[in-house]
C-alpha cells in the first residue's frame, strides 16, 4: 500500500490548460508505485494568441477550450477515472475574462482551478525530480506559452521558486515584433532586451545562490533541442549547448514562417512563436552562464499526479525504483523470475568486487538492479526477440528519475542477457567511453549468468557461492534438481565470460 489513504488502483486522470496547449495525462496507480500512465494527449488551442494584444480571451478560443476540456474528461472516465483534476496557468490567470473560461469549462461538470505561478513553478520541480531534487543544487527553467517558471533545488527543499511575466505565446503576439517575417537583429535583440527586463531581479538572485546543474522543460526547450540535435546530427535530444542555440537562432530569426518550417528539427505547429521562445531561452542561458542545459519531458502534469500522491499521504516513495516497477507491470513481467534474477545479479556483483574482479560503485550497481527487473520485459511484444524489444522499451520510456545515459546502460545490460554478447569494439556502444563499456559489459554478464541460472523460472538453484582462484572463476551450485541444462548453458558462454572477466569458468554442484 501507499499509506493510511491507499489509492491502489485508482485511476486519474490529470489536465494542464495551459495558454498553448491543453494537455491530458491519465494515470493508473498501482501498489508501490507512483502510478504508471495509460494515455496521454494534446490539443494546440492557443488560449494567449489573442490575449496578449487585447487582455481578453475571445468567445471562439473560450469554446474551442470548453470542447477539448470537456472531451478530455470523457476519455479519462471511459478509461476510469474516478476523478479528474484540471488546472489552468498563465493565460487564465492574465485574462480579464477569466470568470467566462471557467464558466464554460464549468458548465460540462469539470472544476478548473486557476493556480498562482509559484505554485505553477512547485508542480513543475515535482515533476521534474519528483518529492526528492538531486544532492546538488539544482536549476530548472520551464518556458510556457505565457510564463516562464524558474525552481532552484536540493533534495527535499525549493531554495528559490520565481514565475515571471514572459513566455512563448506571450512575447510573438504580445511584443509587436511580427511572428510571421524574418527579423532584422535589432528586432531579435529587442525580444532578448524584454527578457533581461522581465528576469533581472530572478537573474541576479540565482547567481547569488548558485547551481550545479541546469535543467530545462516545456515545448519550447523541447522544440529547441530538437532543432540542435539535427544541427548537431547525433540524434541526443536530451540536452543542448549555448552555442548550439545562439546558431539556431541566427538561422530561424532571420526566416519567415514559411522557411521557418523546413528547418532541420523545427515542429511545424511552433513555427510562429519558436522566436519567441528561443530568444527566452538564448537569453537566460546566458544571463546565467549556462553552457549546457539537459532536457526533461517531464513537466506540470506529471507534478500534478505526484502532488496528488503527496496530498494523500505518499511522500516516501522511490522515483527512479517506482517508475522502473510501472513500467514492469504495465508490460506483465514475471515477477517472480525478475525478484530471483535481481537478487542473484547482485549477489555475483557483490561477491566479485569483494573478489577484486571489478572496482564499479553503488550507481551502477543501482543500474543493474533495474536493468534485471526490467530485462524481459520485451516479451510483451515478441518472446524470439525479446531482448532486442527489452532494449528499445527501456531507452524509449523516458523513466522518471533517470538521464537519457542512465536509460541507455540500463537497455544495453539487458538488451545482452540474451543471444550473441557483444565486443568490447561493439557499435552498439557509440561514443561511450572505454571505461564505461567495460563495465556494462560486466554487469550484462552477470545478469546473462543470472538469467541463465533460473531458466526454466522456477528458483531451482538455492544458492550459489562463488569464488576466484588461480585465474578461475568458480560457481559452486547448489539444488535439489537436476541442473543439468543450466551447467550446460553455463559452459556454452564460458569464452564470453572469459573474455569479459579475464576468468576461466569452473562449476561446482553440491
Amino acid at each position: 500500500m501507499f499509506g493510511t489513504d491507499s489509492i491502489d488502483g485508482e485511476t486519474v486522470g490529470f489536465i494542464d490548460v495551459g495558454t498553448n496547449s491543453v494537455h491530458l495525462l491519465v494515470v493508473r496507480f498501482y501498489e508501490g508505485t507512483m502510478g504508471t500512465m495509460v494515455f496521454q494527449d494534446k490539443e494546440v488551442i492557443r488560449l494567449g494568441q489573442n490575449l496578449y494584444s487585447s487582455g481578453y480571451i475571445d468567445r471562439d478560443t473560450i469554446e474551442k477550450a470548453r470542447l477539448v476540456i470537456s472531451d478530455f474528461a470523457q476519455v479519462s472516465r471511459k478509461m476510469g477515472a474516478d476523478r479528474v483534476i484540471a488546472m489552468a496557468t498563465s493565460a487564465a490567470r492574465d485574462a480579464v475574462n477569466k470568470k467566462d473560461l471557467l464558466d464554460a469549462i464549468r458548465s460540462d461538470g469539470v472544476e478548473v482551478s486557476i493556480i498562482p505561478g509559484y505554485e505553477e513553478a512547485r508542480l513543475i520541480r515535482l515533476g521534474v525530480f519528483g518529492p526528492v531534487a538531486p544532492k546538488e543544487k539544482s536549476l530548472i527553467i520551464d518556458i510556457g506559452g505565457g510564463s516562464t517558471e524558474v525552481v532552484l533545488c536540493r533534495e527535499r527543499e525549493d531554495i528559490y521558486l520565481d514565475s515571471m511575466s514572459m513566455g512563448a505565446v506571450r512575447f510573438a503576439y504580445g511584443s509587436g515584433i511580427p511572428n510571421d517575417k524574418a527579423l532584422k537583429f535589432a528586432d531579435y535583440d529587442h525580444l532578448r532586451r524584454e527578457v533581461d527586463l522581465q528576469s533581472y531581479h530572478t537573474c541576479r538572485k540565482i547567481r547569488e545562490l548558485g547551481f550545479s546543474k541546469a535543467y530545462g522543460s516545456s515545448g519550447t526547450m523541447i522544440a529547441m533541442a530538437e532543432m540542435c540535435t539535427a544541427r548537431r546530427g547525433d540524434g541526443d535530444a536530451s540536452y543542448m549547448m549555448y552555442y548550439e542555440v545562439v546558431e539556431v537562432m541566427k538561422s530561424i530569426y532571420t526566416k519567415d514562417l514559411e522557411e521557418r518550417k523546413t528547418v532541420p528539427g523545427m515542429n511545424p505547429a511552433r513555427a510562429d512563436i519558436i522566436v519567441a521562445g528561443g530568444a527566452i531561452v538564448e537569453e537566460m542561458m546566458y544571463l546565467l552562464g549556462i553552457d549546457r542545459i539537459d532536457i526533461s519531458q517531464n513537466g506540470l502534469r506529471q507534478g500534478m499526479q505526484i502532488d496528488y500522491l503527496v496530498r494523500h499521504g505518499h511522500s516516501d516513495f522511490d522515483v527512479r525504483g517506482s517508475s522502473v516497477l510501472a513500467l514492469a507491470g504495465r508490460c506483465q513481467y514475471d515477477r517472480d523470475h525478475a525478484n530471483f534474477i535481481r537478487l542473484n545479479s547482485l549477489r555475483l556483483f557483490d561477491r566479485l568486487k569483494e573478489l577484486g574482479v571489478h572496482d564499479m560503485g553503488p550507481d551502477m550497481r543501482e543500474l543493474l538492479s533495474y536493468a534485471c527487473t526490467l530485462h524481459d520485459i520485451g516479451e510483451f511484444i515478441n518472446y524470439p526477440k525479446h531482448h532486442l524489444y527489452s532494449y528499445l522499451i527501456i531507452t524509449n520510456s523516458n523513466l522518471a528519475g533517470f538521464t537519457t545515459e542512465e536509460l541507455n546502460i540500463m537497455g544495453l545490460i539487458a538488451r545482452f542477457h540474451h543471444k550473441k554478447f557483444p565486443s568490447a569494439a561493439s557499435k552498439i556502444f557509440g561514443d561511450m567511453p572505454p571505461g564505461l563499456i567495460k563495465q556494462v559489459r560486466e554487469c550484462a554478464m552477470m545478469l546473462k549468468i543470472a538469467d541463465i541460472l533460473d531458466r526454466r523460472h522456477c528458483s531451482a538453484i538455492k544458492e550459489t557461492a562463488v569464488d576466484v582462484s588461480d585465474d578461475v572463476l568458480m560457481l559452486d551450485l547448489t539444488s535439489e534438481y537436476d541442473i543439468s541444462m543450466e551447467v550446460w548453458k553455463l559452459t556454452t558462454i564460458s569464452s564470453e565470460i572469459e573474455d569479459v572477466f579475464g576468468l576461466k569458468l569452473k562449476i561446482i554442484r553440491s
